[in-house]
């Protein structure tokens, strides 16, 4: 037994499309689909309700322009009271709807002002003389559909006492479609979409164009088993051609899928005539309006016999064109989850202290290697030649006759000069440790936000990147070269103590004076001179000297070396509890903080899997139930189905 879908409402509770529109408010419900879709989706769900409880049925008139569609509805309503097609400019489709008490109009502009005619705002905004005449409704209808005035309408309906197609039908008149104003082809679709019954209006005399099979295998492919196809302007044929035309036209439909054709050949034009203009043209001349007559009652039987399971196709083609867009959400929601999701899961950060740790280590071995390879290097040569070019000078000509003043001349210029060079290395030293610790800074701060700010803004949240602590050189211990006087006293000493320098009172004169000077390596110098002073001439003793005097300070050269390497291991020290304090810095400061995201991140993982299985979940019931929906549009197609689940 069938059951009515649509007359009285949705029907009763078990009716299939009520529980399809139950299956979407409730998904909807549940999705997390973004705002301005979820909105559009309840928009075409209100629509779909609301025509699914809208008992009414709708045939909508289509045809290109000059096919005589405006005549055939004039020649319904009885009056000529619509302008032709091919003059009309507005950007709506006409509705066409029966009222029992007075004609009238309704506009929608487009600010969603509603005017209604007659009416003094309607007069005014229109430009009317007269607000209530009702021979005025010809020109308000000309006024809005064909002036500028058409550029403002959104939505117009024609009230009228005339019962057109039979009771509860509304009729929608569309503007002529045609290839060249997409405009009226796009409101002719619109409406095809909405439309129970289809009337095709073909003109005999061009039937049958390439535009009008392109509407038919496009908006219409779904409507062909509800349209009714009107042949009009058989008067302007032989008598002897119309059959033919009818023939021909007939085949053309079949071979387009359409098996058993309604096609009603008539003369609305003429027809209309003769309702106009009484015994015009003779009582029922050419016997036009008595067809005109026979095949209104024919859409009329049409509407009465189709009306349920036209309607009910209606609502099964928007339901079945809402089932597809929420498949569609479903499935582009659940492509921008995946996308997020492949974005967390392609994160794989190391732990937090797990990262600090390896930035440490990092660091400290790149600050090592540099002070290894700094402890490693002597005085450069450059340095050595330099110290002897001034010890030479300093003993040159008769300067070695003057112990005193040649002995503290070379001790000061000994001293003087490896004390500056263990001051330059230990400083450069100190200075590149400190160029590494603050580049090593940087490069936490840098690596740190990439990482962790991405976590942060996968998550959904806004962060601010840390700045990297300010390090600097005078951050480490002051090189100690408090040692160097005492090295080199001591190696002065050593070799002064050498029996290979007790030469006499000449040695110990040398010497003492020497350490009066300077310590350490003065005595050294000074016991060589003091050996040498009277035995031989200036340039034998100055020769001596130097033989003697060159690997002492080459001696205390690698002394000094050796005190500087000791010193850098301290700065060393100082690079490596530098960078332990930045690390403990960072995990004060941002070690919860990393751990809540990491906690967050694995919670939206978490809901976005099951986000993701949601959505595939309805994007499959949105298919299935699409194509249940398809079976019963089909039965629709032949009869009121039943509509049980």
């Amino acid at each position: 037994m069938t059951k009515q879908l649509v007359v009285n409402g949705l029907g009763d509770g078990g009716s299939a499309v009520a529980g399809h529109l139950r299956w979407i408010h409730g998904l909807l419900d549940s999705l997390s689909l973004p705002a301005e879709r979820r909105d559009m989706l309840r928009s075409r769900l209100r629509a779909v309700e609301a025509r699914a409880a809208d008992p009414e049925l709708r045939v909508a008139v289509f045809g290109e322009a000059s096919s005589g569609k405006s005549t055939l509805l004039n020649a319904f309503l009885q009056r000529r009271l619509l302008p032709s097609s091919a003059r009309v400019t507005t950007h709506t489709t006409t509705v066409l709807r029966y009222r029992d008490d007075a004609e009238g109009l309704v506009v929608r502009t487009a600010d969603d002002a509603v005017l209604t005619w007659p009416s003094g705002a309607f007069a005014q905004w229109a430009g009317l003389r007269h607000a209530s005449r009702p021979d005025d409704l010809e020109d308000a209808l000309e006024r809005v559909l064909t002036t500028e005035l058409a550029e403002q309408v959104r939505g117009l309906e024609v009230l009228s006492p005339v019962r057109m197609l039979g009771e509860g039908t509304t009729v929608l008149d569309t503007p002529g479609f045609s290839v060249s104003n997409r405009g009226h082809r796009e409101l002719a679709v619109a409406a095809a979409r909405q439309a129970d019954l289809a009337l095709v209006v073909v003109p005999a005399v061009a039937a049958m164009s390439m535009t009008l099979v392109d509407f038919l295998n496009g908006p219409l492919l779904d409507h062909h088993d509800r349209c009714a196809f009107v042949l009009t302007k058989v008067d302007l044929l032989d008598d002897d051609e119309r059959p033919e035309v009818v023939e021909v036209v007939e085949n053309r439909l079949k071979d387009l899928g359409i098996g058993d054709p309604v096609l009603l050949p008539c003369a609305p034009g003429e027809a209309l005539k003769q309702i106009t203009t009484p015994g015009a043209g003779g009582p029922d001349a050419d016997g036009h309006l008595p067809r005109f007559r026979e095949v209104e009652a024919r859409i009329a039987g049409l509407a009465a016999e189709k009306r349920q399971s036209a309607i009910a196709a209606t609502v099964l083609g928007l339901l079945s064109e809402l089932l597809a867009a929420v498949e569609e959400s479903a499935e582009s929601q659940r492509a921008a989850l995946s996308r997020t999701e492949r974005g967390l899961a392609a994160l794989s950060l190391p732990d937090f202290p797990g990262f600090l740790d390896a930035w440490a280590r990092r660091t400290a071995d790149r600050a090592g290697n540099e002070l290894t390879h700094a402890a490693s290097v002597r005085t450069p040569a450059a340095s050595r030649a330099k110290l002897d070019t001034q010890v030479v000078a300093a003993v040159a000509g008769d300067k070695i006759g003057n112990m005193v003043e040649a002995t503290g001349n070379v001790s000061r210029i000994v001293r003087l000069h490896l004390r500056k060079e263990a001051e330059r290395a230990v400083r450069t030293a100190a200075d590149r440790a400190g160029e590494l610790l603050k580049s090593g800074a940087d490069e936490l701060a840098r690596d740190f936000t990439t990482e962790y700010s991405a976590l942060a803004g996968l998550v959904g949240e806004v962060w601010a990147a840390p700045v990297a602590p300010p390090v600097a050189a005078n951050d480490l211990p002051a090189p100690d070269l408090s040692g160097v006087d005492q090295t080199l006293t001591a190696i002065g000493t050593q070799l002064t103590a050498s029996d290979n320098w007790r030469t006499g009172g000449g040695a110990m004169a040398g010497a003492l004076a020497g350490s009066m000077i300077a310590p350490g390596i003065g005595t050294v110098i000074g016991g060589a001179l003091g050996a040498l002073i009277g035995k031989r001439g200036p340039d034998a003793a100055r020769e001596q000297f130097l033989q003697r005097a060159r690997p002492i300070i080459a001696a205390a050269h690698e002394e000094i070396g050796t005190l500087v390497s000791a010193t850098l291991l301290g700065i060393r020290a100082g690079v490596t509890d530098s960078i332990a304090a930045l690390r403990e810095q960072y995990d004060d400061e941002w070690g919860a903080e990393i751990a809540r995201l990491t906690a967050a991140n694995d919670r939206q993982r978490g809901e976005l899997a099951a986000g993701i299985a949601a959505l595939e979940k309805a994007a499959a019931t949105a298919r299935r139930r699409r194509e249940q929906v398809a079976v019963l549009r089909g039965a629709a197609a032949r009869t009121v189905p039943d509509l049980e689940e």
